[in-house]
């Protein structure tokens, strides 16, 4: 069946935050997401001022998404990949190139200038974002605290 890329509505993101339960819990991330949890990170991702959230649909079904949400920093306008998920049964298959690529693109035409994320900097996830042409900041890494 025909995959279709196309931005998607809040109303269709929440009803599909079961892809972030399913992709996460599968390599590299075994992360056990809550459907609640899900919805209410899709929930932050949707209200913020001018996401962006492009999905691919198999038969009017989401099996897949990414969500950019805008950063402006010293080298302007740009937008940040905040979540990107596919369906584990979709995984391998070029659905998240096609995503990032639709973000990007989308990016572009709003008048963005770069696109950034935060992801593991080894295996097989780093290898998927090297072969998008993404780069390893040199500069930067994550840093973060659990507060008590």
């Amino acid at each position: 069946m025909a995959i279709i890329y196309r931005r998607m509505t809040r109303d269709e993101a929440l009803q599909s935050a079961d892809i972030i339960v399913e992709a996460y819990a599968e390599q590299p991330w075994h992360e056990e997401w809550t459907v609640q949890n899900a919805v209410s990170r899709i929930d932050e991702l949707t209200t913020t001022p001018m996401c962006l959230a492009v999905a691919a649909f198999e038969a009017e079904r989401p099996v897949g998404f990414a969500f950019g949400l805008p950063h402006t920093s010293v080298t302007g306008r740009g937008i940040h990949v905040a979540e990107i998920a596919i369906r584990p049964q979709h995984q391998r298959s070029g659905i998240g190139s096609c995503l990032l690529s639709r973000l990007e693109e989308e990016a572009r035409i709003m008048g963005y200038v770069h696109v950034w994320l935060v992801s593991r900097s080894t295996g097989g996830v780093a290898q998927y974002y090297k072969s998008n042409d993404y780069q390893h900041s040199e500069k930067l890494c994550v840093y973060s605290k659990k507060l008590k």
